[in-house]
């Protein structure tokens, strides 16, 4: 397929997603690690493993998923729980427009699978990196797409195995209007990642040692691999459009093909060396290749966020929502943005990371809190109520678990408030 063909099949996939802005909504992501209750990982295989879990969660409904002989993932009308390659267990939302209708959904999974993990002993946990099993314990799922990252990553990042396997997030997915408005805002989205990588930053073990100084998230994917993770080269550009975000993919090594719904390990094979027509699950496979911060498939998708408990996860949803879906916060965002060119941009992201800019970074990210509440109706600012608590007292995620290890002096006890139990998802 000639390379403009490519570029122009990528453009029209991503096109053909424009939303009415009356009909902007949000897709949610939940990531959690499925936990024994000495918080060391639960793996897939065995009588109480992941597998067995989707097994017993079937019975309500779910459509199953197999590769090969493998569970590895439920259906239903309005959700699908996948696996992560390290057995983290998520939890996705079809888009809507209320924050209500995604936390009914939401807590009516807990329901389901809160008597299957009492019953095994077993708890699930919202933090960002397992808290004790080390990534060399954790069996990979057996999918052979994970497989195939695996070795390919194998030659890549120090940490790049460490994403796979120990990680755990939150991710939100936006609606865009036309083309200026996806420049806007996936411009704006890059300019937010350092404040959401500190607020959200909720590792405080990793490799089961305490952490310390900029967020682990944020130095997992820097050194994971410049290919496909970070920034995307131009993005602060004032020319970056769908063509821009479709040169990106096509110069990316693909890892994997997808041909005939047949996946075959392609290295560092470009994707546009691959791409043999514009048959859009293999688009969407070569979308699904690429990792950066903020990322382009029929919305766009911004990934920096830890994973986070209830009802913090749906406080990230609102900050979101009221920054993005509010035409002055949106302008605001892009307007800051305007200020960096790429290599200003990462050195101020840099420094937002840094222990030596409190008083800048809680001021601003005090100011964006502020902001998404005037941005959302009053039934949805209450959203936001608990992340100002966090803000305020401790400044992120982490450091209330470590001071609450300093006080208790207890890996599991720091950490209980990251449980979904029936206290927090009542």
């Amino acid at each position: 397929m000639e390379y403009s063909k490519q570029i122009k099949a990528l453009v029209n996939y991503i096109r053909q997603a424009e939303t009415k802005a009356a009909d902007f909504k949000l897709g949610l992501e939940f990531e959690n690690l499925v936990l024994n209750q000495d918080l060391t990982a639960v793996s897939y295989r065995g009588e109480h493993g992941i597998s067995s879990i989707l097994e017993k969660l079937s019975v309500n409904n779910w459509q199953k998923i197999y590769e090969a002989k493998n569970l590895i993932a439920l259906q239903k009308d309005n959700c699908t729980i996948t696996l992560e390659p390290g057995g983290q267990l998520e939890l996705s939302i079809s888009p809507y427009q209320s924050l209500k209708k995604i936390e009914k959904i939401y807590l009516a999974f807990w329901q389901e699978i809160k008597p299957i993990l009492q019953e095994n002993k077993q708890i699930l946990m919202a933090v960002g990196y397992q808290p004790i099993t080390k990534i060399s314990e954790i069996p990979l799922l057996p999918k052979k797409r994970y497989h195939y990252m695996y070795k390919y990553f194998n030659n890549k990042g120090e940490f790049a195995h460490h994403m796979m396997k120990g990680t755990a997030s939150l991710q939100l997915s936006i609606d865009y209007e036309d083309e200026a408005d996806y420049q806007k805002k996936i411009r704006a989205a890059y300019f937010l990642t350092p404040m959401i990588y500190y607020l959200f930053d909720n590792t405080a073990f990793f490799s089961s040692k305490i952490t310390s100084g900029p967020s682990v998230r944020a130095n997992i994917w820097s050194h994971c691999d410049s290919n496909r993770s970070g920034i995307i080269n131009g993005v602060f550009s004032e020319n970056f459009s769908y063509k821009s975000y479709a040169e990106y993919i096509l110069n990316t090594p693909a890892i994997i093909d997808k041909d005939n719904n047949k996946l075959v390990y392609s290295k560092e094979t470009l994707i546009k060396d691959l791409m043999k027509n514009n048959n859009s699950q293999q688009i969407e496979h070569y979308l699904s290749m690429v990792f950066p911060d903020i990322r382009t498939k029929k919305y766009i998708e911004i990934r920096t966020a830890d994973a986070v408990p209830y009802p913090y996860n749906f406080a990230f949803a609102a900050l979101l929502k009221g920054l993005f879906y509010q035409k002055e916060n949106l302008n605001y965002l892009y307007q800051e943005s305007l200020k960096y060119n790429q290599a200003e941009f990462l050195d101020f992201k840099n420094k937002m990371l840094s222990n030596n800019s409190y008083q800048t970074r809680k001021a601003l990210i005090s100011l964006l809190i502020e902001k998404a509440a005037s941005g959302l109706p009053a039934v949805e600012s209450a959203y936001l109520d608990p992340l100002k608590d966090i803000q305020q007292q401790y400044g992120n995620f982490k450091n209330k678990t470590l001071a609450l290890f300093k006080e208790k002096i207890n890996k599991k006890s720091a950490l209980q408030w990251c449980i979904l139990d029936n206290k927090t998802c009542s």
